[in-house]
């Protein structure tokens, strides 16, 4: 008696459970990823070269923990009041000074509260 193996068959592969998947994979990007535009804050950096040396009217200190405005510690909501009341005593700009220690998120609030005042603000880094 001999006995024979049964033929192997190749099966169709279904693709209806792999557009499935695709579709919920796509699905899931499309609701997990944000669409949001940030806001631009404007940033002046300095001139090289000039060699004119103008001196800005109002100097911003940022370093860690703390900000100063001419000298004086101020709170980050302060800045635009008192850049505006500068400005109408005469002021025509303004610089950030960023020190080494300064975080990316300070420098951020401070250019983001200088904006708000109508005086050009420029960037200074690495020192104080």
């Amino acid at each position: 008696m001999r006995i024979e193996a049964p033929r192997f068959e190749r099966r169709r592969l279904a693709l209806t459970p792999l557009i499935d998947i695709i579709f919920l994979l796509l699905l899931f990007f499309m609701l997990s990823s944000t669409f949001s535009r940030f806001a631009e804050v404007p940033v002046q950096g300095g001139v090289a070269g000039t060699g004119r040396g103008e001196r800005p009217d109002v100097l911003i200190s940022v370093s860690s923990g703390s900000v100063r405005l001419n000298g004086a510690d101020i709170a980050v909501d302060g800045i635009r009041p008192r850049l505006e009341e500068l400005k109408r005593l005469g002021a025509r700009r303004a610089m950030i000074s960023v020190g080494a220690d300064a975080t990316s998120q300070a420098l951020v609030d401070v250019l983001d509260a200088a904006s708000g005042a109508d005086i050009p603000v420029s960037v200074a880094g690495g020192g104080q």
